[in-house]
């Protein structure tokens, strides 16, 4: 008998949640798994890349109270034997539907953010209250009646254990990035002239445009590094944010330096022609972008933000680590890679190396073994 095993996404906008979400519910065993995806709302760029062989869900509930009692028809009806969510408030909803329809679903939920962060990355005073106040309250009483708590990184798993404490419920399992595909996918050529300039450097930052990523501090390096020698910026992603850093590039004159080339598909055929990828982030929950730029074959340079590049990156051997919010510190750090010829070739063939070490079938088996374990409990 297989066991039912059901993830549980609010939608499959792009983001790092998302596409580990999607890299699981592909690569689970089916031979042992009956894999299903639920969403509240059937939208998003990844949709396309879930497997024929894993049903859709649409629950057609895009707020949280729809979402409350979309989940307890679903859990009351067709109630699966394991049950994952990712962020705290889809964790929170679902603890609750699981108290409330008795269910006897065993329940996972994931953590892929410094929980202590949520305020300071608060989109309105309201969101901050919530985030400073409410939602600790609620997931030190709710989190412990959860199954198992998977965090994406060690540093997650530390922080939230002073809001929830348990920690014999904590797994600690990295994100599942690298595969077969992510090197073959790298090779594909990119029909954007300055990849195929040999004499101007090609920079690339890859991520939503939001705040938490920060790329004001890498526009403001970027024009240090302008100073000092010609080089490019290509930044891959879509969110609120383009109208301000469009705005802002107009600001700093460079206009004719940075393109905005928006959500790609195949992201690694653009970074393994890059001289440098940078990560310029405030906080990560883990940071999949580096490793999908290591494997690329692609120099990385990242901020050494809360939580993930520090657990990734051993600087100056396979990556370099930088201050947060220190343009002059980011913008040096490109610099070496750009004109370290052997640098470079170091932090390609190490951070390679590293890459392998956070697999898709790695990060798979590990769930695998948490479903037989809560199946058989």
């Amino acid at each position: 008998m297989k066991i039912k095993v059901a993830f549980f996404l609010p939608s499959l906008e792009p983001g790092g949640t998302e596409k580990n979400v999607v890299n699981l519910v592909n690569a689970i065993d089916k031979e042992k798994h009956a894999v299903s995806l639920l969403l509240g709302n059937m939208e998003g760029d990844f949709i396309s890349q879930v497997q024929p062989n894993v049903p859709i869900i649409n629950l057609h509930a895009p707020y949280s109270v729809g979402l409350f009692f979309a989940l307890l028809k679903y859990l009351k009806e067709t109630p699966p034997d394991i049950f994952i969510s990712a962020f705290p408030r889809i964790n929170i909803i679902c603890l609750v539907a699981k108290i409330a329809v008795r269910a006897k679903t065993k329940i996972i939920i994931t953590e892929h953010s410094v929980f202590s962060f949520l305020p300071v990355i608060a989109k309105t005073p309201f969101r901050r209250l919530v985030a400073r106040v409410i939602m600790p309250t609620l997931c030190a009483w709710l989190y412990p009646g959860a199954d198992a708590i998977v965090c994406v990184s060690r540093g997650i798993a530390d922080d939230i254990i002073k809001t929830v404490g348990n920690p014999e419920k904590i797994r600690v399992i990295y994100n599942p990035v690298i595969d077969g595909t992510t090197y073959q996918l790298a090779q594909q050529p990119v029909g954007h002239p300055w990849f195929s300039d040999p004499v101007v450097p090609v920079i690339i930052a890859v991520g939503r445009l939001v705040a938490c990523k920060n790329y004001p501090a890498l526009l403001k390096a970027f024009k240090l590094v302008l100073e000092k020698q010609p080089a490019r910026l290509v930044i891959l992603g879509k969110g609120p944010q383009k109208d301000a850093l469009l705005r802002l590039v107009g600001e700093l004159g460079l206009a004719d330096r940075v393109a905005f080339l928006g959500f790609q598909e195949n992201p690694y055929q653009y970074m393994s022609k890059a001289s440098v990828f940078v990560l310029s982030s405030l906080q990560e929950g883990f940071g999949n972008v580096i490793i999908e730029a290591m494997a690329s074959g692609t120099p990385v340079v990242s901020t050494d933000c809360p939580t993930g590049p520090a657990e990734i990156i051993e600087s100056m051997k396979n990556g370099i680590l930088v201050p947060l919010n220190d343009e002059k510190s980011l913008a040096s750090a490109i610099m070496v890679v750009l004109n370290n010829p052997v640098l470079a070739e170091t932090l390609k063939s190490e951070g390679k190396k590293r890459a392998e070490f956070f697999s898709i079938k790695k990060s798979t088996q590990a769930y695998e073994h948490i479903f037989q374990t809560l199946h058989h409990a």
